[in-house]
């Protein structure tokens, strides 16, 4: 099956009330891909897989796309899968993931000011929109991307939860951007941050129901780390059509390997010990896909 835009995934969330998940591979980790690629199948979920745009510098913009490509052959995926570019920063980050193969980018200029911010995304959306690629922007500022005021080496403690809750978008600054610049999905903030945490329980369920009554957008959920499974559907259900997941799997994904590691007998195979982080990984996803309410919607 080839790979297909993310609009049309998103839109029939919006249009039937679950959300389809949004799982980030954290520079195409092949654990992580192939996990997702396995719960959705298995689950017969829509997938979207995402990289970060520092990932993709990292490990190259057109590595995702061919490992994508190769394991939906391989495995014989028949769910639907769109590559997103997660957090650009430029049109010309965009550009390249377009060019490599991305079938979805997020344009994020959140931190300006609200015309610089549309004027950035309809730059965007003139180059996606030809080439049939979604595109998403974000209104509000979902915080916790911003670099760390100190250095902390090491394996650090998990927080308990974030020090605070984030800024909440309000039903005004959601119509005026779209006004501005008419995005296939819009990331929206609701009180939550970016981050990996044991609790996160800030969210506003009241402002996404009064945004999705007022913009007819999709709209998407960021900063997920920390937050139940009961209020995964929550989300869903007040109005998110696209639910993104990556930090908890870069914290997971440590901590499995380490307890593989030391405790399974892999006798130093690497791919022993990686096959078994990913069977993990692929229980954790179907329990994300289980609560955003996606399974069987493929």
């Amino acid at each position: 099956m080839k790979l297909m835009s993310a609009k049309p995934l998103v839109d029939d969330a919006h249009r039937r009330g679950y959300a389809v998940p949004a799982f980030n591979t954290n520079s195409a980790n092949y654990e992580m891909t192939r996990a997702a690629l396995e719960a959705a199948q298995e689950l017969h979920s829509p997938l979207i897989l995402q990289e970060y745009e520092p990932n993709a510098e990292y490990r190259g913009f057109t590595y995702l796309v061919m490992q994508v490509r190769s394991l939906m052959d391989e495995l014989g995926i028949s769910v639907p899968v769109a590559l997103h570019l997660d957090h650009g920063s430029s049109l010309a980050s965009a550009l390249r993931a377009i060019n490599a193969g991305f079938t979805s980018v997020m344009i994020d200029a959140s931190h300006a000011p609200v015309a610089e911010n549309a004027d950035l995304a309809n730059k965007v959306l003139s180059v996606a929109r030809p080439r049939g690629v979604s595109v998403e922007a974000e209104i509000g500022r979902v915080r916790g991307n911003e670099a760390p005021a100190e250095r902390r080496p090491g394996r650090i403690p998990l927080p308990e939860a974030p020090p605070e809750p984030g800024p909440v978008t309000t039903p005004e600054e959601a119509a005026d951007f779209i006004a501005r610049a008419h995005v296939d999905m819009l990331a929206i903030s609701n009180g939550t941050v970016h981050g990996v945490f044991r609790h996160q329980i800030g969210m506003d369920y009241d402002s996404i129901r009064a945004i999705r009554a007022r913009v007819d957008v999709p709209l998407v959920q960021h900063g997920t780390g920390g937050i139940s499974l009961d209020d995964l559907t929550r989300l869903a259900a007040a109005g998110m059509s696209k639910i993104n997941f990556g930090e908890g799997f870069r914290y997971d994904y440590v901590r499995h390997f380490l307890d593989v590691t030391e405790n399974s007998e892999h006798l130093w195979h690497p791919w022993r010990i990686q096959r078994e982080v990913k069977d993990r990984l692929r229980e954790t996803m179907k329990q994300l896909i289980r609560a955003l309410g996606s399974d069987g919607k493929a």
